[in-house]
């Protein structure tokens, strides 16, 4: 194997493309199943490679390490605790196991030697091809005797006659308990494919969504822009002043779509009131066409599970920081929480509509901090409608979708819990709408981050497993699925039975609300409460009701 080490990729030597390809390399096999459970170890990895990229070896000694990825306080003694050296065990076995099975194919493979932590980056060499588990036989021949033809054709009959035997013993002993493919396809419209696990796989192949002169800003985060679960580009941490980029959460819970997004923060250097207010916040200038925007603010603070996934500690670090936020000089959010605001959720986000640059052209934010240093995760600033918010319409599948009228709906984003199934409508029979093959179901919420107003929610329903033509399940028609719909806290739908409602097996059902408000945190918190079996839901619209 040819070997180069990490630590040189982003050295003059290294070509920018091959600096682009490890980049991606790490990226995937952080986010492979590998590390689907293992957050720490996923921090460990990225962690390391982070610095062999820029070059920071003396970041990955054992003690760093310890303080980066597992919380050990500075002090940190390898000698009482070895939570490092056992664990970069673990990780070097996870990587062994993902290049010998997710990532075979891959054409390089990422190696963490013993004795150090610093990751290394080799060449896959070509294995030679394994022997076919079953080779013809051939009749060795002394050469001083060689056969007749007579012999030879009786030989080869022989071999024939030995396959053919092999053959009819493979069928006889075959597993008879299978059903022949023709005979397995029930006569239902169409077969649910296989469940997807939360969260969904960040290594699906996307198209980058086109930005109208939008701006999308990772706070925190160096090198190339990152392209998200929805193909949104995001651009490296600009346009900032003062403030440190610090890492993101290790974990989150419950999950989210994208966990890549909240990798980084930027964070204020202090929140002592004896040190000078330029410590105590940090503030991003950031230069814009003239015209109307839509401002997002994203919070995923790394506080809020530090120890473990554990669901008991998910509001340990509410009260611990307060934060203001400034807009062009005005209050924006005052005595701000994140995790507080989150309430259940694992990241916050708050909307604004009507965001105009000041009179230099920039549009101005100030984080500060009250106690606890004032952070944000990411930047959203992109061009809206006077007095009005753009529609938010989700669809509970992967990627993004244009319809047949060409409406755009927007991946599966804002949810609390929940687990997501995709349909497949058959080759013959019934079809049902593309947007309706994908479903959100069991006990869960969307909480949607909207600017105050009214608004008009539609959700689209379809049942799509307790019908009278799925032969497999154990419940159809009338009273198989029933559930309640609120929005904080009114009853949108009570007792709701989509076979009742549905004109027709396998038709769509959408129920429209008017005059929803956000609630105290900026969001329409939409619960599907289950009471016979589960809730579930295709897709959601928002509206903003303003004229």
């Amino acid at each position: 194997m040819s070997l180069e080490v990490l630590t040189v990729m982003h050295s003059e030597k290294a070509p920018a493309d091959a600096v682009k390809q490890r980049e991606e390399l790490v990226r995937r096999v952080a986010s492979s199943v590998t590390f689907e459970k293992s957050p720490r170890l996923r921090a460990f990895f990225l962690h390391v490679c982070r610095c062999a990229r820029e070059n920071k070896s003396e970041e990955a000694t054992e003690p760093q390490i310890a303080i980066y990825v597992y919380g050990r306080q500075p002090g940190y003694n390898p000698n009482d605790d070895n939570i490092v050296r056992s664990q970069a065990r673990v990780l070097r076995m996870k990587l062994e196991h993902h290049f010998a099975n997710e990532g075979r194919d891959e054409p390089v493979i990422i190696t963490i030697p013993k004795g150090q932590y610093l990751p290394i980056f080799e060449t896959r060499t070509k294995e030679p091809q394994a022997p076919p588990l079953y080779q013809q036989p051939t009749v060795v021949v002394p050469q001083e005797r060689k056969p007749g033809r007579s012999r030879q054709i009786l030989a080869g009959a022989a071999a024939v006659f030995v396959l053919g035997v092999i053959w009819l013993g493979f069928q006889w002993f075959a597993p008879k308990g299978g059903t022949p493919q023709s005979s397995a396809v029930p006569t239902a419209p169409f077969l649910p494919r296989k469940q997807e696990a939360e969260p969904q796989r960040k290594s699906q192949p996307l198209v980058v969504a086109p930005d109208a002169a939008g701006t999308r800003i990772a706070a925190g985060h160096t090198g190339e822009s990152y392209v998200d679960f929805w193909g949104r580009r995001w651009e490296s941490d600009r346009y900032y002043k003062g403030g440190v980029p610090k890492p993101g959460p290790l974990h989150f819970f419950p999950p989210v779509a994208d966990e890549n997004l909240y990798s980084s923060i930027r964070e204020a250097v202090s929140d002592d009131i004896m040190v000078p207010q330029s410590q105590r916040e940090f503030q991003y200038n950031i230069p814009v066409s003239p015209g109307v925007y839509e401002l997002r603010l994203y919070f995923a603070d790394p506080l809020r599970l530090q120890d473990g996934d554990r669901k008991q500690d998910a509001q340990d670090a509410q009260n611990t920081r307060h934060l203001q936020v400034e807009l062009n000089g005005h209050p924006l959010l005052a005595d701000f929480d994140p995790v507080a605001d989150g309430g259940s959720a694992a990241v916050d986000i708050r909307a604004f509509k009507d965001v105009r640059p000041a009179a230099d052209g920039e549009v101005h934010l100030v984080f500060r901090s009250d106690w606890g240093r004032a952070f944000v995760s990411a930047l959203e600033l992109m061009p809206g409608t006077p007095g009005k918010s753009e529609p938010i319409r989700i669809w509970a599948s992967r990627g993004n979708f244009v319809d047949a009228n060409g409406v755009h709906w927007s991946g599966d984003r804002y949810f609390i819990d929940g687990r997501t199934y995709t349909y497949a409508n058959p080759e013959i029979g019934p079809r049902i709408p593309d947007l309706y093959t994908g479903e959100r179901h069991g006990n869960f919420s969307y909480a949607i981050p909207v600017a105050p107003g009214s608004y008009t929610v539609k959700l689209h329903f379809l049942e799509a497993f307790f019908s009278p033509l799925i032969p497999a399940a154990h419940c159809h028609g009338v009273g198989c699925r029933v559930f309640d719909v609120t929005c904080n806290g009114i009853m949108l739908l009570q007792d709701f039975d989509i076979v009742r409602e549905a004109p027709g097996a396998f038709q769509p059902v959408v129920r429209e609300f008017h005059g929803l408000h956000p609630n105290g945190q900026g969001k329409l918190l939409i619960s599907f409460s289950p009471k016979v079996n589960y809730a579930e839901v295709r897709a959601i619209e928002v509206l903003d009701e303003a004229q």
